[in-house]
């Protein structure tokens, strides 16, 4: 057996250490996305250094797309492009969001608002489309209608990638601090995205050496700060770009798998 942790409980309850504890013994190996999360199966869990290995959420290696030609396809030129994609649920955060569109705004006016994807299917099961309605009305509430855009489909891969690659800013605004990795986050740095992040394990290892900024959780303020400071500095922004696409490049798809068959052998 070889277990790959996508994410685990930095505080668990004895039950659960004690299951992770079993796993690990029925293992010769397991497998986490970040450095962080080793430590943590180490201090926390009791788990020896031998036995871990790290191996980054997976991403993919994209051509590179004209940016301007993308807007045109997708009827957004003209526009400074947000966005933020995945499974929706309130722990995005995407509320603090349309809370800092005003003031962002207020210097580019030509900012559109891109949220990317479906509500979750269990979000779906227990609340229907509450949260999605929040912020509908939010939006509206704001007077936001023209500069918030709900792209409500489970986009093709394809189609997710050249929204990415069109976008000049990606937010992820998610609540957990505890959120051990995010395959959204990892996609959005791997096209070339300048990223503004909550400090989630995953995106303080990656959003180093100048490839991102980082905002406090559910501040608005902050991110409006940040916003503005990226769109009105567009050296800031491609050198932002350049030194994450540089840094995921070894996290391609392709380089996981040997990774993997490296371990297995």
């Amino acid at each position: 057996f070889v277990f790959v942790f996508r994410t685990f409980l930095p505080v668990p309850d004895l039950n659960i250490k004690i299951r992770v504890r079993y796993m690990y013994e029925a293992a010769i190996a397991v497998i986490v996305m970040t450095r962080n999360a080793s430590e943590i199966l180490m201090n926390v869990y009791g788990i020896h250094p031998d036995k871990i290995s790290v191996i980054p959420h997976g991403t993919h290696l994209v051509p590179n797309l004209a940016k301007d030609e993308l807007k045109k396809k997708y009827q957004l030129t003209g526009k400074k492009i947000l966005s933020t994609f995945g499974l929706i649920s309130s722990s995005k955060g995407i509320e603090v969001t349309l809370d800092a569109l005003p003031a962002i705004l207020a210097i580019h006016p030509d900012v559109l608002f891109l949220v990317l994807g479906k509500t979750h299917p269990g979000v779906v099961k227990s609340e229907g489309e509450r949260y999605r309605r929040m912020l509908e009305k939010k939006a509206g509430d704001h007077g936001l209608q023209n500069h918030v855009r709900f792209v409500n489909e489970y986009l093709p891969l394809p189609v997710l990638l050249e929204y990415l690659q069109l976008t000049d800013i990606y937010l992820f605004t998610s609540k957990d601090p505890n959120q051990a990795v995010s395959g959204t986050f990892s996609y959005a740095v791997s096209c070339g995205c300048p990223v503004i992040s909550t400090p989630i394990p995953h995106a303080k290892e990656v959003l180093s050496g100048h490839t991102g900024l980082f905002v406090d959780f559910g501040n608005s303020d902050q991110l409006a700060e940040a916003v503005i400071s990226i769109l009105g500095n567009h050296e800031l922004m491609n050198n932002i770009s350049l030194n994450a696409l540089h840094k995921m490049a070894p996290t391609a798809w392709e380089n996981s798998a040997i990774a993997h068959a490296n371990l297995f052998e």
